[in-house]
């Protein structure tokens, strides 16, 4: 594998880990060295019989670790989308080196896999249709992760005004049907429940009044 004069031995044995057969043990002049990824094996050459010195094995062993973090970023966001600031802190959670970290989101944003305006877009999309959550949730929530303004402002953008409203108005007539007490009561619980789900206090308003009158419609049908 290598030519040069710092040269410290030979690879005499490649053995299949048995805990992980992805990785594979290298030993040179019969002493285990280090251990590395298929990929990373096939991608130097490094196969029984072949030389190898102290530059290339420090370039392997970061060329690994490079490898392993670009594959427990993607096992991460495989998961479901997410945001670059996620990825950055489970990576250093995982306690891989700053620099790693930056290579691996990088590359991942280079290939497709990272796009904080895209996943900005989801994020908002399933909160707001499937979990029937409000603006304000969404845009605490992408804040939280990372997300630069501008790609939350046009994520909250893409969501039809009416769309949110059906899902508020959805949410206040079956909290108003398991909520108990007087009118004014009733009210206020109901509010309460829609403002600590995100949305703004005029939609709210807006939302109840027509909860509390499709209610009491309903009922005078029975």
């Amino acid at each position: 594998m290598s030519n040069g004069e710092d040269q410290v031995g030979w690879i005499t044995s490649v053995e299949r880990q048995k805990g992980n057969k992805k990785r594979y043990n290298l030993f040179i002049d019969d002493v285990y060295a280090f251990s590395v990824h298929e990929d990373i094996m096939i991608r130097h050459r490094l196969l029984k019989g072949e030389s190898v010195d102290s530059e290339s094995i420090a370039g392997i062993v970061m060329d690994d670790e490079r490898h392993q973090a670009y594959l427990e970023a993607i096992r991460y966001i495989g998961r479901r989308p997410r945001s670059q600031q996620e990825v950055r802190l489970h990576l250093k959670e995982k306690e891989y080196e700053p620099e790693r970290i930056r290579e691996v989101v990088e590359r991942l944003s280079g290939e497709g896999y990272l796009n904080d305006e895209t996943f900005a877009k989801l994020w908002t999309e399933n909160r707001i249709r499937s979990q029937k959550k409000g603006r304000k949730w969404v845009e605490m929530e992408l804040a939280q992760k990372g997300v630069e303004d501008a790609d939350i402002s046009s994520a909250l953008g893409s969501i039809d005004p009416e769309e949110e409203y059906a899902a508020a108005l959805d949410s206040a007539v079956k909290k108003w049907r398991i909520t108990g007490g007087e009118l004014f009561e009733r009210k206020r619980k109901v509010m309460t429940y829609l403002l600590r789900r995100g949305y703004s206090h005029e939609l709210v308003k807006r939302v109840v009044r027509e909860a509390s009158e499709q209610t009491a419609e309903d009922d005078a049908e029975i």
